[in-house]
This record gives structure tokens, sequence and C-alpha cells, in this order.
């Protein structure tokens, strides 16, 4: 826990904010509540190094130093922290430590640094992959005796959880995020599948605190605090501490929430139940056989739900003395059911006593996934569900036939992203429909200019279908996206589905509804989708939803009208009104200049 400065002051930071800062945080109750770190992140460094390669601090900016500034920090009680990269410049293009790990961990150490944020920007394809780079910082901070903190900043890149778990106390899991709530959304939808792979000692981090930036309302600020303490992340905060107002203040400071996320058991809560655009269920164990549930609302919409938490499908908590503590309002409820309302955005935690489980056998999430089979880029979902079972779980009594929407479970990353159907009756022709959200950034997601993702799709290790989904990432757009296609599924059990990208990253795809199509499209019925080679194929235009989706020279064109109808609008209209503008100053210069010539004739 504590504070940085990066999210509220960027490169915009000195000696006497950080000296003020520390003040704040002891005098205010920060550090009271928990909050021991006060971290300088980029931009405390200059472009140089002296003549022995040991790195200059910007002199204009911290004129003391830093270790004048770390002995007054550790004054205050608090501890000290510091940034750099695993490249030759950092993110702001500062001097970076990249062939200097070992004289720049021996500098921090001798100054006294107690947390080093280590990023990775500004590397070439020489340097070396990123785990060997940050590699030679764990090494090199190691040998100086000293006792830091190392926060590995890699973004989930290179797949960060294989090996960073085992070399940093904690690691990044997504890319840097920004003071907003739909920020939140992306994040999670990301950080979701990746829970399991923090623990104590290796904490898996969903970047900092945005509360109190001014962006996150009360409610979205409470649920930022909610999730982030249930899934054991670092509470980083991130704002001006002196403005902070003080109803958020009092979520900062929470000490029944930030107990849950300090809690010694240290396991951080799973997605239980994800319905996507609506609520979300998180659920974690913690010490004395207790329980927190974690319920969000992402609708824009107040909403509500019933949770027990005594079924063996929810999370099987059970006991004759159940009961459960709201822990933003204090309202205590007896037994394992409650009913809860949200308002947008709203995130209420419950804490439940009482009664006994299994943590180990505590349910993953069941209803969305991100899938992507390279291994370098993104652990893929490994899925494999029975229709029926997943029938009769949530009482539907359908299986594969007219209509069906599939749960989709997320049973241990990585190995492959597909769908498993059992029993399917009889060969069938089915239109899916493919519920998906955004990938959560463009340089490896997509690309800026098309806007769109690439989504491969194979039935059946049948002949792949290469699809680009439409990006709602930009100003105009919404979070979720829905296309149709095609696919054949064959008659008898394990009719396999694979969404993946190999060459980057993959949307998210929530959800997938499965409706049989009647009447069998051309492209089937002229052989592409025999028993023996199952494919996925291309709707019409009008029933795909997104006609510009296939691949090829003609729809890339189209994407590159019809995508930027909104800004093609636009801009005529800016033209037309630059135009118009431009006549009406011209009107009346005109008339200025008619006037005062008339003035002029009539004096004269």
């Amino acid at each position: 826990m504590g504070w940085n400065t990066w999210n509220k002051y960027g490169c915009n930071i000195n000696e006497d904010l950080i000296r003020e800062t520390a003040d704040i945080m002891v005098e205010h109750g920060y550090l009271a509540a928990g909050y021991e770190y006060l971290n300088l992140d980029d931009c405390w460094q200059s472009n140089e190094r002296d003549e022995n390669g040991t790195i200059i601090v910007d002199s204009e900016a911290f004129p003391s130093g830093i270790k004048a500034l770390a002995d007054y920090v550790h004054s205050r009680g608090l501890k000290f922290g510091i940034y750099s990269s695993a490249g030759r410049e950092t993110c702001a293009g500062r001097m970076a430590s990249l062939g200097y790990e070992k004289q720049d961990a021996v500098t921090y150490a001798e100054w006294g640094v107690d947390y080093l944020k280590y990023d990775n920007c500004n590397w070439g394809e020489n340097d070396g992959p990123a785990h060997v780079r940050f590699q030679a910082m764990k090494d090199a901070i190691e040998k100086t005796g000293r006792d830091m903190f190392y926060s590995i900043c890699s973004w989930g890149a290179e797949n960060t959880w294989d090996w960073a778990s085992q070399m940093g106390q904690s690691f990044r899991t997504h890319d840097d995020i920004y003071n907003d709530w739909s920020s939140i959304v992306q994040i999670m939808a990301v950080h979701t599948k990746l829970t399991d792979f923090g623990g104590p000692g290796h904490w898996a981090d969903p970047d900092m605190l945005e509360i109190g930036n001014g962006r996150l309302n009360y409610y979205e600020s409470k649920a930022q605090m909610s999730l982030w303490a249930a899934m054991k992340a670092p509470l980083i905060l991130g704002n001006t501490l002196a403005e902070m107002p003080k109803e958020l203040y009092d979520i900062a400071t929470n000490p029944e929430i930030i107990a849950v996320n300090q809690d010694p058991l240290g396991i951080p809560a799973r997605r239980i139940h994800g319905s996507g655009a609506y609520t979300d269920i998180w659920a974690g164990p913690l010490v004395n056989d207790s329980l927190v549930v974690v319920m969000v609302n992402w609708d824009d919409a107040p909403g509500g739900m019933v949770i027990d938490v005594s079924k063996p499908w929810s999370v099987g908590y059970q006991g004759p003395n159940v009961t459960a503590t709201e822990l933003w309002s204090g309202q205590v409820t007896n037994g394992t059911t409650i009913d809860v309302f949200l308002a947008s955005h709203e995130a209420k935690v419950f804490k439940f006593t009482g009664g006994t489980f299994n943590h180990s056998k505590l349910p993953m999430e069941q209803w969305s996934i991100i899938d992507n089979t390279d291994e370098k880029v993104y652990p893929a979902a490994s899925l494999s569900n029975s229709v029926h079972g997943l029938a009769r779980r949530r009482g539907l009594k359908k299986a594969i036939g007219d209509a069906y929407v599939i749960a989709l479970g997320n049973v241990n990353p990585p190995e492959t992203g597909a769908l498993t159907f059992h029993q399917v009756k009889g060969r069938g022709i089915y239109a899916m429909i493919i519920t998906y959200r955004d990938c959560f950034s463009w340089d490896p997601c997509g690309n800026k200019f098309s806007r769109r993702w690439n989504l491969r799709v194979t039935v059946n290790d049948g002949e792949p279908t290469w699809i680009s989904l439409r990006s709602s990432h930009h100003w105009l757009g919404q979070q979720r996206n829905r296309y149709t296609m095609g696919i054949v599924l064959t008659e008898g059990e394990n009719n396999d589905i694979h969404f993946d990208n190999p060459d980057g990253f993959a949307p998210s795809i929530e959800g997938i509804t499965l409706r049989r199509l009647r009447d069998l499209p051309e492209v089937v019925v002229a052989g592409n989708g025999d028993d023996d080679h199952p494919t996925a194929f291309i709707l019409s235009p009008m029933e795909s939803g997104d006609p510009l989706a296939p691949q090829g020279a003609l729809p890339e064109l189209g994407r590159l009208i019809v995508d930027y109808t909104w800004e093609w609008v636009i801009f005529a209209l800016l033209i037309i009104f630059g135009v118009w503008l431009v006549r009406i100053i011209r009107d009346r210069r005109r008339r200025q200049r008619k006037d005062l010539e008339y003035i002029l004739l009539t004096t004269s």
C-alpha cells in the first residue's frame, strides 16, 4: 500500500511535492491506514550518467538529491520507492537501467530505496526478452543485500505471469490504467483470468487506484477499491492527497476493506459469476473460515440479484450460524442468502462468518473468456463444457437447438481457446452470434488506422475462417459488439470451436448464442461443410451484423469508408462551417469598407 506520483503528476514532480506528500500521508492518517510506501515514478532522473556510469538526478527538480529526500521520507516513518526501466530509456525518455543494472542497484541501496518499480520501455530486439532483462535487475538487487520490493511493470507482455511471479513481489497484468471507469472495465476483463497467478509474495497487479483524480464518481471509486481489495492487488493511490474529498478519503482508508486486502491468507478472490454487461460476483477465503463476496454492477442502470453462497455451484459456504456483514455500510444479514440492490457502477462487499467451506474447490468464473493461442502474447482460455450439464445446472432445458446461449467456462488458462459441445443431435448448421469486448490496448491488439481486431475461428479442425471484428475503442464507441457467422456442427460428441489470433491479441469473447439455420446457406450445400471437414463460414451481409468483417481487399476498403463515416461527416461539417465563417467575415469586411467609403464621400 502506498502512493505514486505518475497518475496525477506525470513528469511534473519535484522534491517539495514529495516532502509535502510525506507530511500529508502521516498527518492525514494515510500511513495509519496502511499506506506506507511513497514512490517516485518516472522523471526523477536526468538523461545522462557521470564518467563512472552513475545515474545523474534531475538537479532542477531535486536539488538536494535523492538520498536526502529518501532520508526525509524515512524520518516520517514511511518507506521510499523509485522507478526505472529495463530499457535504454524510461517511458518518458529519461536514463534507464539496461546494461547498468548492478550499478543502479548499488546506487538505490546507498540512497535507502525500499521499492523499485521497473518498467519495460525503449528496448530493442537485440536486448533480449523481458524475463532476461528483468532477471538482471533482480539479481543486482539481491547482491546489494538491501530489502527492496521489486514491482515488475511489463503490462502483461510476453506472458508476464509465467515468469514474473517467481521474480518480483508484484507484477502488472495490463496496460496502464487511465482515469475513467471504462479503463477499470477493460482491466477487469483481463485481470479476472489471472488472479490465480498472484498470491503471497507475488501479487498480481492491475495497476494503481484512480480514486480522487476527479473522473470516478463515488460509486465507481467504491467499486475499484472493493475489487482491488478482494483481488489482493497492491493499493497504490495516485492523487493529490491534500485535495481528497471526505467521502473519497473514507473509501480509501476504510479499515474493513483494507483488512480484506491485507488478509493474512493472501488468497485473491476469484470471479465465480460474470454476466458480461451486468453483474459480477467475486468470492475468496479469509482467515478464520471467513468468506469475502464482492458484487459489482457494470451496467449504466441500477440493478440487483440474489445469491446463496451455500449452494455447491456457488461457493458451498455452510453453517448453522452464518452471518453476512456488508463492509461499507455495516449492515448484518443472517443466513447464507443475500438480496442485493446496486446503483449504476456500484459494488458491495460482504464478509460471511460462522460457516466453513473448502476454498480449494472455490469455482472459477463460468461466464467469460479471453482467447489467444499465441503463448508469447496472451494465455488462451482452455474450455470444455457440457451443454447439457450447463442446461441442468442453470435450469435450462434446451441443448443445442433453435437457440441457446452458451456460458463459456474458463478452466485454468493456458493451452488452447476452445469450446466443446457434447451430444449434438444431428448434423446442424448454426448461426453463431459472438458477443465480444474490445481488446484493451491499441498497440498489441489491432491497427490504429483500421480499428479492427483479427479473430480466427476453427470448427473441428476444419479450414479456419478469419474475420476482422469491429472495434469500438474510440470516442464514438460502445463497450460491447456482436458479430454473427455460420458454423457446422457434427452429430455426436466433441464439437470443438476454437477462437484465437496467433498474430496478436484477440477480443474478449463474453459469450456466444447458437441459432439453428433452417435454410442451408449455399456455401455449405456446395460441399465446404461436409461431415469430415466441418467449417466456419461467412453469412450474408444482412445476417452478419457487420458485412465488412470478412477479410479481403474489398472489405478492407469498405472499412476505411464505413467505419470512419462519422469522422467523414464531422470533417465535412467542419469544412462547411469554415467556409461559411470565412464568407461571413469576408462579407462583414466588405460592408465595413463600403460604409467607410460612403462616410468619406459624404464628408468630402
